[in-house]
Parts: C-alpha cells; sequence; structure tokens
C-alpha cells in the first residue's frame, strides 16, 4: 500500500539523505505522487535513496521523465536517479589491463582519461560518448551496440550493484568454463530492472588515440566487400558501421561528403598505432577500394546523419555475411535512406532502417529484419521476466509497464 506522506514529507525524507541541491523537482512534483531527480554522491547515499524507496513503495527509473509516468503509476512518489556525481576512477592497473570506476563517469571522459596514458577500452566511442558507464552497460548493448564481436562480458570483469532493497553485491571475474550462472551476466543489458551498477571493471587496452575514419561506397555491395576483406585480411578494427542518412538530414549527408553517385557511408574506427595494427593499414585498404572522405573535425556525424542512438525505436536484428551480400545484390544501386549496419565483424553486422522510409528498397530491407525478427517471447525472456519478479517484488526499479 502507498504511504498517505505527502509530496513535501517525501521531500523533507529525501534531504535526510542527500542535500538539497542534489534533488531537483520533476514535472508534477507537486501532485499526489511526487517526483524528484535524486542525485547520490556515493554508494552509501544510492543504497539509502533505494531502502527510502522500498520503504515507501515509490518508483525508481534510471530513465529520465515522461509525462506518461505519473498516470501510469498513480499515487506512487517517483525517483529519477542520475549518477553524474558518481564518475570516480578507482583504480587503474596497466599492469593488469583493469580499470574500476564508478558507473557515472561518461564514456568519452573515461577514454579522455585513459588517452592521457595511452591506454582505450574495447567500447567504440562514438555513439555513446555523453552517456554514463553505467547506462551503456545496462542497455541492450549485446544487440547493436556492443564490442565488435563476442559479447559484453568479455569486456567486463565485474560489476558492483545496489539490489532494489538496498542490499549489495558484486562479482568476481571467474574462468570462461566455470559452471553456474554469471552474476555480471545478469545485470549486463538489463536496462536496470534488477539492480542500479554502481561501479564496474573493464579490460582496457595500449592505443595513442582514437579516431573516426570516413569513405562513401557506390552501393551497399561495394561497402560490404570492402568490409569483408578488411576482415579477412585480418586488419580488426575496433569497429565498422555502414549507413546511409535519414531523408530529413540531407544538410548532414552534403557535410559529410556523400553524393549520388557515392551515397553509402562506411565509418570505420581502427586500434591506435601502440595496439600494433598501424592505421595506415586499414586506410590504404579502404581508400583503394572507396572514396575517402574528409567531414569537419569535432563533428559528431550520427547527430548529422541518423537518430541519436538511445532515440532509435525500429528494430535491429542480425545478419550473416551470406544473407548481407545477398540483400547487396537485391538492392543494387538503389539503397534505401536510413539504412544502418552496425557492429560489423567476421560473423556479419546488425541491421535497421530508419522509420518514414519508403519504397521498394525500403520495402526489401524492411521484409529481411521481419524474417529475422523471433516469434514471441524468448526463454530468456521468460527467465528475465521470473528473475525480475524474484529480486524486485515491489516493482520498485523502471516499473513494469511505465
Amino acid at each position: 500500500m502507498v504511504s498517505q506522506t505527502q509530496p513535501s514529507g517525501y521531500l523533507d525524507e529525501l534531504r535526510r539523505i542527500v542535500p538539497t541541491e542534489q534533488i531537483e523537482p520533476q514535472l508534477d512534483a507537486a501532485g499526489d505522487g511526487g517526483a524528484w531527480a535524486v542525485e547520490p554522491a556515493t554508494q552509501i547515499e544510492l543504497v539509502e535513496v533505494l531502502k527510502w524507496a522500498n520503504g515507501r513503495h515509490a518508483a525508481v527509473f534510471t530513465r529520465r521523465p515522461r509525462r506518461s509516468d505519473a498516470d501510469t503509476l498513480g499515487r506512487r512518489p517517483r525517483i529519477y536517479l542520475r549518477g553524474r556525481r558518481m564518475k570516480r576512477v578507482k583504480d587503474l592497473d596497466i599492469v593488469s589491463g583493469t580499470v574500476t570506476v564508478q558507473s557515472g563517469i561518461s564514456v568519452s571522459e573515461l577514454h579522455r582519461l585513459l588517452e592521457e596514458r595511452s591506454f582505450t577500452t574495447g567500447f567504440p566511442t562514438r555513439p555513446w560518448r555523453q552517456e554514463s558507464i553505467g547506462s551503456v552497460l545496462a542497455a541492450a548493448l549485446d544487440a547493436h551496440w556492443g564490442p565488435r564481436y563476442g559479447s559484453m562480458e568479455d569486456q567486463v570483469l565485474s560489476l558492483g550493484v545496489v539490489f532494489p532493497d538496498g542490499s549489495v553485491a558484486g562479482g568476481r571475474g571467474a574462468p570462461r568454463k566455470a559452471v553456474g550462472p554469471d552474476f555480471d551476466r545478469l545485470f549486463l543489458g538489463s536496462r536496470g530492472r534488477y539492480g542500479i551498477i554502481y561501479e564496474v571493471t573493464l579490460r582496457i587496452y595500449p592505443s595513442a588515440t582514437r579516431v573516426a575514419m570516413s569513405y562513401a561506397a557506390p552501393d551497399l555491395t561495394a561497402a560490404l566487400e570492402a568490409v569483408n576483406s578488411g576482415i579477412a585480411l585480418g586488419l580488426d578494427p575496433r569497429a565498422i558501421e555502414l549507413l546511409t542518412p535519414a531523408p530529413d538530414r540531407t544538410w548532414g549527408r552534403k557535410r559529410v561528403g556523400l553524393t549520388d553517385d557515392h551515397p553509402v557511408l562506411v565509418i570505420v574506427e581502427p586500434w591506435g598505432p601502440l595496439a600494433g595494427r598501424p592505421i595506415s593499414w586499414i586506410d590504404t585498404h579502404f581508400a583503394t577500394t572507396l572514396r575517402r572522405l574528409d567531414p569537419p573535425l569535432g563533428w559528431n556525424m550520427h547527430e548529422g546523419l541518423l537518430p541519436a542512438p538511445r532515440a532509435w525505436t525500429e528494430p535491429v536484428v542480425g545478419v550473416r555475411w551470406a544473407r548481407l551480400l545477398e540483400l547487396g545484390a537485391e538492392l543494387g544501386r538503389d539503397v534505401p535512406p536510413g539504412l544502418w549496419l552496425v557492429r560489423m565483424s567476421r560473423h556479419g553486422g546488425w541491421l535497421s532502417l530508419a522509420s518514414g522510409v519508403d519504397g521498394p528498397a525500403a520495402d526489401a530491407v524492411r521484409g529481411l529484419v521481419q524474417q529475422l525478427r523471433p516469434a514471441g517471447p524468448l526463454p530468456w525472456e521468460r527467465f528475465e521476466a521470473a528473475l525480475k519478479r524474484e529480486l524486485d517484488p515491489k516493482d520498485i526499479l523502471n516499473p513494469t509497464g511505465a
């Protein structure tokens, strides 16, 4: 049962946990339930906030507020967690090749700190540069924004997690052949439904700098063949992405240097020179088969060409190389705008198409996406629902249906 305490009473209680400057009213905070953005600065404050939410049957979100939340949750008070104050680097071990950080540090901040010591992580920088490490790990990265191939847990050595009731637990690195459930794997891609990641230990790699090189291809087949042959040669880039600008991003298309004759953009993020894979090898290969582009320095190409990753709502499916090459042959020179191929690897890539794109070429892409989408709830999804009921019986964290 929801307590009858008024929102002003809730606010006074929260002020006993965190300072007033770490609490910000949200939307209808003066309404029946009340809503606040709360920024814990320490693990202890995070634990106390979740214990308070558990006692008050409050809903705790790790996303931004929505106006529909009040209608969905009624009189339940709502907390929107922000991790910006929890961004310390707790340990950097260049001998073991690991870094331990609080989850609030952004991807760009972490990479900037590591670059000062000629190191980097195994994650692509560009799509998530402003997001926190915690939100990146809690997102469904094993789908389309994860490392190049393999799975995200290969890059994560351990996690620290606070459960909905305020209890704390952490995982430890275990051999890949170890028997039993993988603690960390339960929370990677869980979208904050079972617990809040407050600390993480990641692998790091030698790298002098991180750059994104861009090339233009005349069609999808040429782009795919360049990528496939580069992987076969062992060039092994950190990340490869293929895309065509959305229909409403013509200004970005011009700025990046795409033309009607070369409408497909290929973005390659190589490893740094200290990793034993010279950037010049990759550039020579792609510049020989495609046309090298020189977009403005510091420009976020994705924002000018496609919706931001967090705003992407269309389905994304994994496609193997044989089927990708068949799609390229089927499309020919008619490549639809808004095409997106990410996480390219020796296995294939993850394919999607922006909304609002019509025509035969778009129908062909959507037909393939629909064909490869799983039908009905998967066994893993049923397991996740059972895990949610077990770890969060009061539906505190990111409530179901909200």
